[in-house]
């Protein structure tokens, strides 16, 4: 796991000594272009079968310092662990074949996109899908500002998973009905796709007698703490179950006067929107086609979860 930090350093490194045109053709020749990946695939004569190696050289090829910097954080982060579950052998043969696959979904629904695709979000994607499945009842400690000021809180690691899963899928949705200027150019799709092969690597390879616990900035599990910790916890679960019906039900116009679901509106928009409504003045929505994705519940969500885990630190001893 080191390995793949530095090599990626390096490369980043080596960027930041090309300027204009030498950096632009370095990114042409090395990242993963879609229009080319499916012009390999289909076999034209006008492109080299080995284009398709780009879609492992493009993974080590990033876009700036918050690019690399993020992507080599979560990779530090959930890597260890991961690759402790796996072996570093099978995990160095996963992560590169989840990245390779995650570049040629976002090539399939990119099709003739000339921008070439880089960075190694679609392998690190596939590295939390692995650990979504490997260490379910993990706690992450995790920063987040606040009135001015950076707070540290307790939050299960599934949350924070299965949150950035949903922002990503949702943004993929939109990418597809939107333009590039709404969705910034990001390989969401990649990431969907690394992310859900990883849920299924973690699944199917044989789990490997850890040597290291998670990670050393996980917190107590809620079985261990007291009760009055636990009761805040289960309420926040509860909360955001009812917020996640409202957001899915909402999305698929499942929420009308009429159909099955018809008898759920009332009550669930009542106990969910004092929730919902600060957020719902500073959030916009997103249209997706014809339907809307309530963007402001999903923060909802997440400030259920961070309000839980401030309240739920003043019982925990520490």
């Amino acid at each position: 796991m080191q390995a793949l930090i530095v090599l990626c350093v390096i490369v980043f490194l080596y960027e930041l000594t090309l300027r204009g045109a030498a950096l632009e053709q370095f990114i042409e020749r090395w990242g993963a272009v879609p229009r080319l990946i499916l012009a390999a695939l289909a076999g034209d004569p006008r492109v080299p079968r080995n284009e398709l190696v780009t879609l492992f050289t493009s993974q080590f090829i990033h876009a700036g310092f918050l690019h690399i910097g993020g992507n080599m954080l979560f990779l530090w982060v959930f890597g260890r662990a991961v690759e402790d579950r796996l072996g570093s052998a099978v995990y160095l043969i996963a992560y590169l074949l989840i990245g390779a696959l995650a570049g040629l979904v976002q090539s399939l629904i990119s099709g003739p996109d000339t921008i070439p695709i880089i960075g190694a979000s679609g392998a690190i994607a596939g590295v939390l899908g692995i650990y979504f499945i490997s260490y379910p009842t993990a706690w992450v400690r995790v920063l987040a500002p606040i009135f001015f000021f950076f707070w540290a809180f307790d939050l299960p690691a599934v949350l924070v998973l299965a949150f950035w899963f949903v922002t990503q899928f949702f943004t993929g949705v939109t990418a597809i009905t939107a333009s590039q200027a709404t969705t910034g150019n990001v390989a969401v799709w990649a990431h969907v796709a690394g992310f859900v092969t990883g849920v299924g690597v973690g699944l199917v390879l044989p789990r490997q007698t850890p040597r290291l616990e998670p990670s050393g900035s996980f917190a107590p599990r809620r079985a261990d703490a007291p009760g009055p910790a636990r009761l805040v916890s289960s309420l926040a679960d509860l909360a955001a179950l009812l917020l996640g019906a409202r957001l899915v039900l909402g999305f698929f116009g499942l929420l009308g006067t009429r159909g099955v679901f018809a008898a759920l509106r009332a009550p669930l928009l009542a106990v969910t929107q004092p929730l919902v409504a600060p957020f719902e003045l500073i959030v916009p929505a997103l249209r997706v086609g014809g339907a809307v994705l309530e963007t402001y519940t999903l923060v909802a969500i997440l400030a259920v979860y961070i309000v839980a885990g401030l309240v739920g630190q003043l019982f925990v001893r520490r």
